[in-house]
């Protein structure tokens, strides 16, 4: 399963193919995944090179880890709209720990210390005299005002 010839580091193949059973239904939203130990046998790689996959998979928000449990696929949460007003800018970028900690749900609090790892915040700036907002990329889909209207 593991092409050491590939030229693709090997924690890649190793969260790609985590990945493919996830997409695959293998792996379900909420159920947690096999023990780094297992994985390091299901793969035949050190662990050292699961941690990275993991990490790598944690990275893209597709799995998060609770400390001395495992690590467990992500749950699709329900996206609420935010409408932006024209004019307004929008970062994303990382949260930082403090964000983290206020973003976070009682039972992120509780399970994970904050929010997952891996889950960006938009940043919106909409203008002049008016407050920023900090929002979680995975709880919002931002809806842009349609300027041909107000053209």
């Amino acid at each position: 399963m593991i092409d050491y010839s590939s030229g693709v580091p090997v924690y890649r193949q190793v969260a790609a193919a985590i990945r493919d059973d996830i997409t695959a239904g293998r792996y379900r939203p909420g159920a947690w995944l096999p023990s780094e130990a297992q994985l390091s046998q299901m793969y035949e790689v050190g662990r050292d090179t699961v941690r990275e996959a993991l990490a790598y998979l944690r990275a893209e928000g597709r799995i998060t880890t609770v400390r001395k449990r495992g690590s467990m696929v992500a749950t699709e949460p329900v996206r609420e709209p935010h409408h932006l007003p024209i004019g307004a800018r929008v970062i994303t970028r990382m949260p930082s720990p403090d964000e983290r900690r206020e973003l976070a749900t009682s039972v992120e609090l509780r399970e994970f210390g904050g929010m997952p790892e891996g889950v960006p915040v938009f940043e919106i700036i909409p203008g002049p005299r008016k407050h920023r907002r900090i929002l979680r990329g995975d709880r919002v889909e931002l809806l842009f005002e349609d300027m041909s209207s107000h053209e």
